[in-house]
């Protein structure tokens, strides 16, 4: 078996990591609200496979001593732990996911740093901050919507403009 690839934290995850507060948390929140019911298998898979095509977020935080000078990130074939999740509906579904979001930071020692929670037709995206940002788990999200609608989202190429007519030099 190969060892892993490693990463070095990026600067700005290496001071994010050296200051985490219990008191603050170090999620981003995400909310989607569809206009219906999703189907958990097809979901599970299309966010599954979004995961793989974007490999970078596939990592955990290397082991090593608590004295390391560096961190490094541990890119990993396959999702540590089952990403996505499916409340059971009720009046403070929604609200109990939004607090868990809030309050629990998936932890950087498991690959990926994101969770996926589905409410009824709401998912619920938390990622852990150090290790990814908001523009970063919206590609995801466009991919998987990509995957599981089965239609390609990639923007269209501009239109092409007209060459302009050659004009003469005037003498």
């Amino acid at each position: 078996m190969t060892a892993p690839v490693r990463v070095p934290f990026p600067v700005v995850d290496e001071v994010s990591r050296h200051c985490l507060q219990e008191e603050e948390p170090e999620t981003v929140h995400i909310e989607v609200h569809l206009p219906g019911p999703v189907d958990q298998s097809r979901l599970r898979k299309a966010f599954t496979e979004a995961l793989h095509r974007h490999p970078r977020i596939l990592m955990r935080e290397a082991r090593g001593p608590w004295y390391r000078r560096r961190y490094e990130w541990e890119l990993t074939p396959e999702p540590d732990v089952e990403v996505v999740t499916f409340a059971p509906s009720g009046p403070r579904a929604l609200q109990d996911a939004r607090t868990r979001a809030l309050t629990e930071a998936p932890p950087l020692s498991v690959s990926p740093p994101i969770r996926l929670e589905v409410v009824d037709s709401v998912l619920v995206v938390t990622i852990n901050h150090t290790a990814l940002d908001g523009p970063a788990c919206l590609r995801i999200l466009a991919t998987a919507a990509e995957l599981y609608g089965g239609r390609d989202n990639a923007p269209a190429a501009p239109p092409v403009r007209p060459a302009e007519p050659r004009q003469e030099p005037s003498d």
